[in-house]
C-alpha cells in the first residue's frame, strides 16, 4: 500500500477487520464501560440461543464426543463459537482476523464427509481452534502489530495450522498480539574487552520485555474480569477469549 502513513494503514487495517464482522452479530446494548467484569454478558446479551450457550460452555471432550456422533453439527459448533468470539471482542478488543465464513466452509465439508462416512477426519473434528495473530495461515494477514505488514498476506501455512486442519480442527479468528510479540526497549549495561581495554557500554543493549497486549494496529486487549486491567501478553487476544469462557 504504497504513500500510505502508518496510521493511515492501521485506519485501514481496522476498517477491513470491522467489515469482517457479520453485522447481524454486532450488539447495541454492550453494557456501560465502566462496567468492569463482563464475563458473563455473553449469556445474556440476545445474541446466543440457549443451544449456542449450552455448545460454548461445553467442556472439550464432552464437545468432541457430540461432534463425532453428529448430535452437533460442526457447523453449529462453528457458529456458536464465531458469535461468542464476536461478543468477546467487542468487549475486549481481542481479535486481529475474522474469517468466520472461511470456517463455516470448512466445517460443512467436515459434516459431509462425516455423513458420507460415518468417520470423523481426526480427533479434533470439528473442534473451533483460535491461533494467535503470528501464525501463518494461507490468504490471511499476519501483521504481529507492524503497520509496515498491513496487506502481507501468507503465501503458505504454518505447520501448526497444517497438524491442526489433518486432525479435522476449524480455524476461525486470529487473537491480539504485543507488538513483536514481547517487546519493550530497557537499557542493560555490558561489558566489551578491546585491545586489552575493558569497556562498558551502557544503554547500547535492550531487553525484552512487555507485558500487556498493545499495539498501533489493533489497540489495547482488557481483561475481561476487569477492563480497566490488560489481558496480559504475549497471548493476551487469546487469554481474553478463555476469560469469556471460550473452551476451544
Amino acid at each position: 500500500m504504497p504513500n500510505q502513513n502508518w496510521q493511515e494503514l492501521a485506519e485501514d487495517k481496522k476498517a477491513r477487520q470491522e467489515a469482517s464482522i457479520p453485522k447481524q452479530w454486532l450488539l447495541a446494548n454492550l453494557p456501560a464501560e465502566e462496567q468492569l467484569n463482563v464475563t458473563t454478558f455473553p449469556e445474556t446479551s440476545g445474541l446466543l440461543s440457549s443451544r449456542e450457550i449450552e455448545i460454548t460452555n461445553a467442556e472439550v471432550d464432552a464437545l468432541l464426543l457430540k461432534l463425532s456422533t453428529a448430535e452437533w453439527s460442526a457447523v453449529e459448533v462453528v457458529t456458536a463459537f464465531g458469535k461468542r468470539a464476536i461478543i468477546a471482542h467487542q468487549l475486549t478488543n481481542c481479535l486481529t482476523e475474522i474469517f468466520i465464513e472461511r470456517g463455516l466452509t470448512r466445517a460443512a465439508e467436515l459434516d459431509e464427509y462425516l455423513k458420507k462416512t460415518g468417520k470423523v477426519i481426526g480427533p479434533l473434528h470439528g473442534l473451533p481452534v483460535s491461533l494467535k495473530d503470528q501464525i501463518r495461515l494461507k490468504g490471511i494477514e499476519s501483521t504481529m502489530g507492524y503497520a509496515s505488514w498491513v496487506g502481507n498476506y501468507a503465501e503458505r501455512n504454518s505447520v501448526l495450522v497444517d497438524a491442526l486442519e489433518a486432525l479435522g480442527a476449524v480455524l476461525y479468528v486470529k487473537t491480539n498480539v504485543p507488538q513483536t510479540l514481547m517487546v519493550s526497549f530497557v537499557p542493560s549495561a555490558f561489558v566489551r574487552h578491546r585491545a586489552g581495554v575493558l569497556h562498558i557500554l551502557i544503554g547500547c543493549m535492550f531487553h525484552f520485555q512487555w507485558p500487556e497486549t498493545f499495539n498501533l494496529v489493533f489497540g489495547r486487549t482488557v481483561n475481561p474480569h476487569n477492563r480497566s486491567l490488560t489481558s496480559g501478553g504475549s497471548s493476551g487476544g487469546e487469554g481474553a477469549l478463555v476469560g469469556m469462557y471460550l473452551s476451544a
